[in-house]
């Protein structure tokens, strides 16, 4: 991989390129086309990704503390809990983290299949984001409940708790859209990690990044990198009052 900004153009480590942030950090880690699908003809982003973009998938994960996900993106039964290679497990363990990563999967009505193997086969036990109406009876799985809000999750008071109380400080989103817009507007991303695969798909298969941001935001290009035709960008000054100058 070189970084081709800041110059000039120098081979880097994804490991090491990625690992200059705060303690207190949110990222946001998408691929997308270059007409600006962050799904494939399946409506998934397997055959958008390339060996790049999976080293950097990869790599955001070894350097956070929690994994975020949609409800959506579970049910789908494709995520299961986080596996890195020993290489990245024990870069987390010189780091002072755990092997692996807990998933994070907020959802708003917790209808979620309690034998998934998110729940069920998971080393570092899943953590499920939720709201108080959702919350009828505990959970039949043996997972971690953060409930955060009254009819609808509170982003804010639930990253909060989850590093306070789970000492997730460094969080990254793998999505899906609904969820990374839902951060976008509560402020709290720091960071957004998008990779530009060199792929055109066409409007028939068009997922948006986001969905309805009301406010406009200008952001900075804090970083760009290539490998293999691949781009891959980091986008900073998300949160209101801290973008583009």
């Amino acid at each position: 991989m070189r970084r081709l900004l800041p110059g000039p153009p120098t081979p880097v480590d994804p490991l090491e390129a990625y690992a200059d942030t705060p303690p207190d950090w949110l990222r946001i880690g998408m691929v997308m086309s270059l007409d600006g699908s962050v799904t494939d003809e399946d409506g998934w982003p397997d055959r958008l990704g390339s060996p790049a973009d999976l080293r950097v998938f990869r790599t955001l994960r070894a350097l956070a503390d929690g994994i975020m996900v949609g409800a959506a993106t579970v049910r789908t039964g494709r995520m299961g809990p986080h596996r890195p290679p020993p290489h990245l497990r024990e870069r987390r363990q010189r780091d002072g983290k755990p092997p692996t990563a807990p998933i994070i999967v907020v959802s708003r009505s917790l209808r979620l299949d309690w034998s998934h193997r998110l729940c069920t086969e998971a080393a570092a036990p899943t953590i499920v984001v939720t709201c108080s109406a959702a919350v009828r009876r505990p959970p039949a799985a043996p997972v971690r409940l953060v409930v955060a809000g009254t009819d609808r999750v509170d982003l804010v008071a639930a990253v909060a708790q989850l590093r306070s109380e789970y000492g997730l400080r460094h969080l990254i989103c793998e999505g899906g859209p609904t969820l990374a817009t839902d951060l976008v507007n509560a402020g709290l991303v720091d960071e957004l990690c998008l990779t530009i695969a060199p792929t055109l798909l066409g409007a028939a298969h068009h997922t948006q990044l986001l969905g309805d941001v009301p406010q406009r935001r200008e952001v900075r290009l804090a970083a760009l990198y290539e490998d293999g035709g691949t781009l891959l960008t980091r986008y900073q000054g998300l949160r209101p009052g801290t973008g583009a100058s």
